[in-house]
């Protein structure tokens, strides 16, 4: 039986509401920091949810050019300097091969959502229709920001972006493990970026029902998933970028290794696109397990989809439990 290629992860970058590198982001959440906060960036007044997970460490005239930061949007941008980090950190770019060898996969929900929000105010917001930016359709293009990353380092082998909502950016990590192990990459910059906060999709997530309503005055305490005073989740920006690479090209470079990506399962349970199936996250977590060939008993931690929503934390609780069995009780969510 053939040996899988052993997929190790050798570069990160992050930038989230808390923190903007990995020792912060690492040290928030040891800390147990909250990056909600009340949004002052537009009037949410009209929203049920008023507060939001917003990055304010970001300082985006240190990256980019005045034309740079008109192309990119807020996403694209933050999607791009992680992965730029990322890549650093990986020495990834700094040693003599084959660009082609090397690949990009990313994933997002919404994309360039702001930039559709302007444009629709140029045309509908003022008594006179205004002139729409002639960035708006490369800024909207959820594709926007693999190809930025791709320019910027010179990268010529595949170039992705993922939509799968809320699971874009575990599936591009995925998929691009896929890639390595099967040996069609020696390594691939993968993660996912968002930045979500407008005043339309807050409106909207609102009228699904789904976000916070409880918390505009105390927001650090907001999003609380498999909570008893739970109601809902919160919008939140950021990005999250990792390089994988085989472990045999990892050695080969002297590269740093910080995780291994032993396994990877997804699946559709064809039942609803905002209802799950239980049976379908059953399913999900036995794919995952029998890929990187290891039991149940082997994990110590699982990281919930946990929305904090009454829908929602209930039917992972149950997937859990069906799949742990007695160890679940006792299992760190």
């Amino acid at each position: 039986m053939e040996t899988k290629k052993r997929v190790v992860v050798t570069g990160r970058g992050v930038i989230s509401p808390i923190g903007s590198s990995v020792s912060d982001y690492w040290e928030g959440l040891c800390n147990g920091a909250s990056g909600v906060r009340k949004i002052t960036e537009f009037d949410s007044s009209g929203a049920s949810c008023q507060i939001a997970g917003l990055v304010t460490d970001f300082d985006s005239d240190a990256h980019f050019s005045h034309r740079e930061k008109k192309r990119y949007e807020r996403f694209t941008q933050f999607g791009l300097v992680a992965a730029l980090w990322a890549a650093e950190e990986a020495n990834l770019l700094d040693q003599d091969g084959d660009s082609g060898e090397i690949g990009v996969m990313m994933g997002t929900g919404v994309g360039g959502i702001t930039s559709y929000a302007q444009a629709y105010d140029a045309l509908y917001a003022g008594p006179e229709e205004r002139p729409i930016d002639a960035y708006t359709i490369p800024r909207i293009m959820n594709s926007a920001v693999s190809s930025a990353i791709a320019i910027r380092l010179g990268i010529k082998g595949p170039n992705f972006t993922l939509n799968t909502a809320c699971s874009s950016g575990g599936n591009a990590v995925g998929l691009a493990m896929q890639w390595i192990r099967e040996g069609r990459l020696r390594a691939v910059i993968c993660g996912g970026a968002e930045a979500p906060v407008t005043y339309g999709l807050l409106r909207a997530w609102d009228a699904l029902g789904v976000l916070s309503r409880k918390y505009n005055e105390t927001p650090e305490i907001a999003c609380r998933p498999f909570d008893k005073n739970r109601s809902g989740f919160v919008l939140a920006e950021g990005a999250a970028v990792l390089v994988l690479e085989s472990l045999e090209s990892a050695n080969k470079r002297n590269a740093p290794v910080f995780g291994e990506i032993a396994g990877f399962g997804s699946n559709c349970d064809a039942s609803s696109l905002t209802n799950p199936d239980e049976n379908g996250v059953v399913e999900s977590m036995k794919l995952a397990l029998d890929d990187a060939e290891i039991s149940p008993e082997s994990i110590g931690y699982i990281n919930a989809h946990g929305t904090g929503t009454r829908l929602n934390d209930p039917l992972e609780c149950r997937a859990i439990k069906r799949f742990f069995g007695d160890r679940s009780v006792k299992l760190p969510v």
